[in-house]
């Protein structure tokens, strides 16, 4: 079984997602959604191709394969040896622009988001 590596985007990720759910909705909230995010992290160790490929979904060049939990995409890639975590997105996110730099939201979105 490969290892999970995590990208140190994920990991900040993670850090800013944690401080803001304690102050927002308190620690049981916080550990119910991390409980769902780990649980669907970990089930790409019994099942690699679990996520959606990317380059299949979107048509772009590209190793990535996402999942979702918790109101979450959570992107990866698997090498040889390892299972490459390499960030996590509200889904809310314009993930396709801060990945690829491809923007998917309209304006009257980022003027909504952005207020």
């Amino acid at each position: 079984m490969k290892k999970i590596v995590y990208s140190q985007d994920y990991k900040d990720k993670i850090t800013r997602m944690r401080r803001h759910l304690d102050t927002q909705f308190g620690t049981n909230v916080r550990k119910k959604i991390f409980a769902k995010i780990n649980n669907r992290v970990h089930s790409i160790k019994n099942n690699e191709y679990l996520g959606i490929s990317v380059q299949e979904m979107f048509g772009i060049e590209t190793e990535y394969r996402y999942i979702y939990a918790a109101r979450n995409y959570i992107f990866y890639r698997i090498s040889d040896s390892a299972i490459y975590i390499v960030n996590i997105y509200d889904e809310r996110e314009d993930f396709m622009w801060k990945l690829f730099g491809i923007k998917t939201t309209s304006q009257e979105t980022e003027k909504y988001w952005n207020e």
